[in-house]
């Protein structure tokens, strides 16, 4: 693994939310001597089948997987997260928004998310985290707007071969492994989300349902 190296890793099928994506990634500000890559993924059969073709086409150590309608506004996101998975080598992976204890229904909007508030607040591209002074959540699963990972481990496509419950299933594939999942206490966004359009949950429930089979043991 190339660790002087970060891959943002995105499954995309609408050129107009990709291009203004990797256009908010070319903004970042890179720390020296890294190498910034971009994998785009089409025609995936699932989120995590695309996801582990991306996982599997990168030698970078550090892999970011987000939505293609999803724009991250702090510029210092790399030196962030590369500072978070530095302090600690037990964290598997971050996210930008998490549930401290996924309830027992397995819907996590329905615990305690974190950060409980996001505000759009002046001079916001001037905001730099401070990973000693702010902190971190620790998670039992994070949203897959953002994931940013320091190991590979193979993402379910065996069990959630549709677009949900991916980012849940990989939060407990890094606990099931010992790693820690972990949201940066953040005072600003670090990302804004397109999510106007209404999204289809017709297959929610059913994998709601595998979710729960598969994890069993972990809520017990």
């Amino acid at each position: 693994m190339d660790e002087n190296k970060i891959c943002f890793i995105i499954c995309a099928n609408n050129d107009r939310f990709f291009n203004e994506c990797i256009r908010y990634i070319r903004w970042l500000e890179v720390p020296e001597g890294m190498e910034v890559e971009l994998l785009e993924i089409r025609d995936a059969r699932s989120m995590a089948a695309g996801y582990n073709e991306g996982m599997t086409g990168s030698d970078a150590k550090y892999k970011v997987y987000m939505h293609q309608d999803v724009f991250i506004v702090n510029r210092f996101f790399i030196h962030d997260i590369m500072s978070i998975f530095e302090s600690d080598a037990g964290i598997g992976m971050i996210g930008m928004i998490g549930v401290k204890k996924l309830p027992e229904s397995g819907i996590m909007w329905l615990g305690e998310r974190v950060p409980p508030v996001h505000e759009l607040t002046e001079n916001w591209e001037e905001y730099r985290y401070d990973r000693e002074k702010d902190g971190l959540w620790e998670v039992d699963g994070i949203d897959g707007v953002v994931m940013a990972t320091q190991y590979d481990i193979p993402w379910r496509e065996d069990v959630f071969d549709g677009w949900d419950f991916y980012d849940l299933s990989q939060s407990f594939e890094m606990h099931r492994r010992g790693l820690r999942v972990v949201v940066p206490v953040h005072k600003r966004f670090w990302h804004q989300h397109d999510d106007k359009p209404i999204l289809s949950t017709w297959h929610y429930n059913k994998y709601r349902k595998k979710f729960l089979e598969e994890y069993a043991e972990m809520g017990e």
